[in-house]
């Protein structure tokens, strides 16, 4: 879960029925102890009412749920809202716009989303199948976005058959959007459906209430996603990053087979934990935006390229590991306590231009001017055209090593990245 989820502690369900009384009817005493309560998940009406009291006490949303739609739950989907919030701050915008893709009757991801960030906007698509459903599903969505009072930031659109996946990209041409969001249907006929809970050890945890529309998308949730991918090839960086949801690991294979075989490199893999649920997310990018793939420098072994921790960007899941993406940081352990004037060092780089800032110094270069190959064909080369920024970097010392973490470039210019932190580290190594 979440390192900022709230829900990361168990829930009190005395003190939840408190701050919503209705959820009262539906207590009962907990099979781990009976001075406890819990409800019964197994129980639609239950789950349902549970969904409304953790939304309106903890977020002060008021939702209506119909009964043949799916209920969400609201740990899971508040786990993806942060971390497209993550995404969000490692390259803060003033105006950030999004797009949830088949938001559903709750609309739940912008009303959370609009709820921890006040100057966020939603653009949401519901995927128009059985017209009744969808009728249902888009009146029951505005309503509760007009319930809620965000009808000035959410807008809900209504796609129609054989329109793109990706449709309001188009219809908004002018539009700069930030991200997507899309929680696609897991299975790819009503069949599999049945074969999946036949097939479970055990039985769930939980009651499903969703309706096939939600559940069932031709060639499933891998299919789905994969044409978004081929969607947003065409529209490159007409939107920020594009992320979704993913029920099943294979689909990860799926879809990380499809961004190698296209050469989109910036990308990021993500996973969801709550209870016994175990959800995936995938994001890419045409930007130049680079995630950090280190959280916390001071947890790491002191190993360069090694990461131990769940990161925004890749996941310590052995299972995916030939998936995850390239790294973005680098740590240089350096033996000892005292490591070089970082600063003496960068300044000595031809062309490198750095701003200090609390506790790392950003870099930027527009060539490489540090290699000897490149300061003799400098030489030999009369005239020097001026050059956009190609490779912008931060670099943290901290104690026993540094950490260079990329922050802009096109994926042409890893190479540049990784020959400045080699010469870096081997001047720093140098002067010990």
């Amino acid at each position: 879960m979440h390192n900022r989820n709230i829900y990361r502690r168990a829930t009190d369900f005395v003190e939840l029925a408190k701050a919503y009384p209705e959820l009262e009817n539906h207590l009962i005493p907990s099979p781990s102890s009976s001075s406890l309560k819990t409800i019964h998940f197994k129980n639609e009406e239950s789950q349902r009412c549970l969904t409304k009291a953790l939304l309106y006490r903890d977020f002060g949303v008021d939702v209506v749920l119909p009964e043949d739609r799916l209920c969400p739950p609201v740990p899971n989907r508040l786990n993806y809202v942060l971390w497209i919030q993550d995404i969000m701050r490692e390259h803060p915008s003033s105006n950030v716009c999004g797009i949830d893709i088949g938001t559903g009757a709750s609309a739940i991801y912008p009303l959370l989303a609009c709820n921890l960030e006040l100057d966020w906007s939603f653009y949401n698509k519901l995927i128009k199948t059985l017209v009744e459903l969808d009728d249902a599903s888009f009146q029951l969505a505005e309503s509760n976005i007009s319930r809620n009072h965000l009808g000035n930031r959410v807008r809900v659109l209504q796609a129609h058959p054989g329109q793109p996946i990706l449709f309001p990209l188009n219809t908004y041409p002018d539009e700069s959007f930030s991200f997507t969001m899309c929680n696609p249907p897991f299975y790819a006929s009503l069949d599999e459906v049945t074969l999946s809970a036949e097939g479970k050890a055990m039985d769930p945890n939980a009651v499903c209430t969703g309706a096939p529309v939600e559940m069932v998308t031709p060639g499933g949730e891998a299919a789905f996603v994969r044409q978004i991918v081929r969607e947003s090839r065409q529209l490159g960086a007409r939107c920020r990053w594009y992320t979704s949801m993913l029920g099943k690991m294979s689909s990860m294979t799926e879809v990380v087979d499809l961004l190698k075989e296209l050469l989109i490199d910036n990308y990021a893999i993500t996973e969801f934990v709550q209870g016994h649920t175990r959800r995936w997310a995938i994001g890419w990018s045409f930007t130049d935006e680079r995630l950090p793939d280190v959280r916390d420098t001071s947890l790491l072994p002191r190993v360069t390229y090694l990461i131990s921790e769940q990161s925004i960007s890749r996941i310590p899941n052995l299972a995916l590991r030939s998936l995850m993406p390239p790294h973005n940081n680098i740590v240089q352990s350096v033996p000892g306590d005292k490591i070089a004037d970082i600063h003496e060092i960068l300044s000595a780089i031809n062309g490198l231009e750095t701003e200090i800032y609390n506790g790392y110094v950003l870099a930027r270069a527009k060539e490489d001017t540090w290699s000897r190959s490149v300061r003799r064909k400098r030489k030999r080369d009369a005239v020097h055209l001026p050059l956009a920024c190609k490779m912008v970097c931060t670099i943290k010392v901290f104690k026993g090593g540094v950490e260079f973490q990329w922050v802009r470039g096109a994926g042409s210019e890893r190479g540049l990245f990784d020959s400045f932190c080699s010469h870096v580290s081997r001047k720093i190594l140098a002067e010990r």
